[in-house]
């Protein structure tokens, strides 16, 4: 221990470490902040040798940290029906009629020349123009029905969880960016406390080793700085969870707590535009795990319909050619042709084509095929609906869903443990970690610092 007098001529001579000091400890404390939070998210992939290395908490507990966060998204915060319920089976079929139409032509004239190959090679060309015509005009109450049968047995064919899930661990940056954009507060408060804690304990420790000189004190310090700086640091962003007053006028409440209001908003902006899209959720229910129950939805709604219009269809089958609308409309007037009249010529004409046309009513559908057809109908469907919702109707989806409110109003009404869920998990994982090597790194500073300040002493 040194005498006053040893101390004061000591300052008097060294004043310049001894002002450096608590410095230098705010700069171990400021420094050790960054490295640890650029340690939660860098590198992607491990790096070391051996098992002596380091990979970035959020990549390697990925999975587990998108497991917590998709439990507290679904179903606490939104869920599926929820989702589907909003949505106007009527208004969408309204919306994509046109492009509609023009599919199932395309679909309707595919899927019946493999399934009823007799059928559609004995129809004369305005039989098959007329039979396309009707199927088009029955495709926007089919797709209601279609559409009220997905929304019916939404939680069959459409994993909102998984979905959310698979979004996050497919694309590292989504999850990351959730970290720093709903987190960014708490994060810029864990630096500047770094710098304002390792301060005040520089101060002290200008006192110790102004008494003692020790060696130790000043790796001794630096170790603490970094220990204590992170542990306060977590400790004050999320407690308590509850305002409190300490020492009779300090209020406090966790910086996660405060924020609460923002957070919820910043939390939902990036789960409306980065998560669950309406984008997204359309190629998830059409191209996702659960696509095979969507698609028997779509073909058993497809069958009910296509057996209540059989005996109808067979009608129009067997129906003469002059009677059909298309060629009814046509009015040949007194046109001539060699002095018959194109009237005559046409009727002839019809009487022949319409042997063939009588004949598939004999040999009718094959109802053996009629379920396979709706399958195959139904997959080449659900394989287009996601450009013929995306290019007509997201507008009207993302206005109906509103994802992005949904959040922040359901997520600022949480509990408060039920909120700190949302950003806790990259803390406490390997929170002790992280906070041993703040330690570690403010003992080596602190080395250095002893290094410098005996050099410059002598």
């Amino acid at each position: 221990m040194q005498t006053w007098a040893e101390i004061t001529d000591d300052f008097q001579r060294n004043w310049p470490i001894y002002v450096a000091m608590p410095f230098v400890a705010a700069l171990i404390g400021w420094s050790t902040k960054l490295v640890a939070i650029r340690m939660m998210f860098r590198p992607y992939e491990f790096k070391g040798i051996g098992a002596l290395g380091w990979q970035g908490i959020i990549p390697r507990r990925a999975p587990q940290m998108v497991d917590i966060l998709c439990d507290t998204l679904t179903p606490r915060l939104i869920n599926t029906r929820e989702i589907a319920e909003r949505i106007d089976p009527a208004e969408l079929a309204a919306r994509i009629d046109r492009p509609l139409r023009v599919e199932v032509s395309r679909i309707t004239r595919k899927v019946l020349a493999e399934y009823q190959p007799t059928l559609w090679n004995l129809l004369p060309s305005p039989a098959k123009d007329f039979l396309i015509e009707r199927v088009q005009r029955s495709a926007p109450d089919a797709a209601v029905l279609m559409f009220d049968g997905i929304v019916d047995r939404v939680d069959e064919v459409f994993d909102l969880k998984t979905m959310a899930t698979n979004e996050f661990l497919n694309d590292p940056t989504t999850l990351e960016s959730m970290f720093k954009e709903v987190g960014h507060r708490e994060f810029a408060f864990i630096r500047r406390s770094g710098f304002v804690f390792g301060f005040f304990i520089g101060l002290v420790q200008v006192a110790v080793w102004a008494l003692t000189h020790n060696p130790w004190v000043m790796p001794l310090f630096g170790l603490f700085t970094g220990w204590f700086t992170d542990w306060a640091a977590l400790r004050l962003i999320f407690y308590p969870r509850e305002p409190k007053k300490y020492l009779g006028f300090i209020k406090w409440q966790g910086l996660f707590q405060q924020h609460r209001i923002v957070v919820a908003q910043d939390y939902g902006s990036l789960i409306g535009t980065k998560v669950l899209t309406p984008d997204r959720l359309i190629r998830s229910l059409c191209t996702g795990p659960d696509t095979a129950q969507a698609e028997q939805v779509l073909a058993e709604v497809l069958e009910a319909t296509l057996r209540e219009e059989l005996g109808d269809l067979n009608r129009y089958v067997d129906i003469q050619l002059r009677d059909l609308p298309l060629f009814k409309e046509i009015d040949f007037g007194s046109v001539q042709v060699a002095g018959i009249s194109a009237g005559r010529l046409f009727d002839g004409f019809l009487d022949i084509l319409s042997g063939p046309t009588k004949g598939v009513a004999r040999v009718g559908l094959d109802l053996t095929q009629i379920e396979p057809m709706c399958a195959a109908f139904a997959s080449e469907a659900l394989a287009v609906l996601p450009d013929l919702l995306l290019g007509s109707a997201e507008d009207y989806l993302a206005e109906t869903l509103d994802i992005e409110a949904t959040m922040s109003e359901k997520m600022a009404a949480m509990t408060p443990e039920e909120f700190e869920k949302v950003l806790r998990p990259v803390f406490r994982a390997d929170e002790k970690t992280l906070i041993m090597v703040g330690a570690l790194l403010g003992f080596l500073v602190g080395e250095v610092q002893v290094f410098i300040v005996e050099h410059l002493t002598h």
